[in-house]
C-alpha cells in the first residue's frame, strides 16, 4: 500500500469507538460516534480557501476530505463538528509532506509499516496522531497531545485511541 491507496480509504462512513485519558485529572472518557468522510473535488470552495490562507496551488493537494462527526448518545445533546484535511505531499518525498486545516498546518509521514503519522501544534501542545488499517474497513487511531513548558520536556497532556469500521452503504 502507499500513501494514495491509504488517503483513498479515509472515504466512507466509519462508526467509531474512542477511550480518552486526560493526565494528572485522573479521569478517563469513552465514547461512540459517526463519522462520515468525503472526498473533495479541487474546485470545492473551502479546499481554496485553505490553500490560499496557506499559500498552496490547490492542484499540488492529494486526497483532500471533509470530516463531519455526530457523538452518539442516549442525551438529547449530542456534539458534532467537520474539519477539512488538505495532505500536499512533498514533491521530493511524496511519502511525507504538509496537512493543512482550519485549525492550522502540521507535517505528515507515511511509514513503511502502513501507518500515518500527523505532527501539528495546537493551542493546548503538539498533537500527534497515528493512524493504521488492520484491514480496509478496519482503521486505528492513538492521538497524543503533548504539552511542552520548556525545550526538551514533553509531557503527555492527554491520550485517545479509536477503533473504527466501516459502515457499508446500503444499495439502491
Amino acid at each position: 500500500m502507499d500513501i494514495h491507496q491509504f488517503l483513498e480509504l479515509f472515504v466512507g462512513r466509519w462508526r467509531s469507538q474512542r477511550s480518552d485519558h486526560q493526565f494528572g485529572q485522573e479521569n478517563g472518557n469513552d465514547g461512540r460516534s459517526l463519522l462520515e468522510i468525503n472526498a473533495l473535488s479541487e474546485d470545492d470552495p473551502d479546499l481554496i480557501a485553505i490553500c490560499q490562507k496557506y499559500d498552496v496551488d490547490p492542484l499540488t493537494t492529494r486526497h483532500a476530505v471533509r470530516t463531519s462527526w455526530e457523538e452518539e448518545s442516549l442525551s438529547s445533546i449530542k456534539p458534532k463538528g467537520s474539519a477539512l484535511i488538505v495532505p500536499v505531499p512533498n514533491p521530493i518525498s511524496p511519502h511525507k509532506g504538509l496537512i493543512l486545516s482550519k485549525q492550522g498546518k502540521g507535517i505528515y509521514e507515511f511509514a513503511q509499516d502502513e501507518s500515518l503519522t500527523i505532527h501539528s501544534v495546537t493551542s493546548q501542545g503538539v498533537a500527534e496522531e497515528r493512524i493504521w488499517y488492520g484491514n480496509p474497513n478496519l482503521r486505528f487511531r492513538v492521538a497524543t497531545v503533548l504539552q511542552s513548558s520548556y525545550v526538551g520536556d514533553r509531557r503527555i497532556q492527554s491520550s485517545k485511541f479509536y477503533s473504527e469500521i466501516r459502515i457499508p452503504r446500503s444499495k439502491q
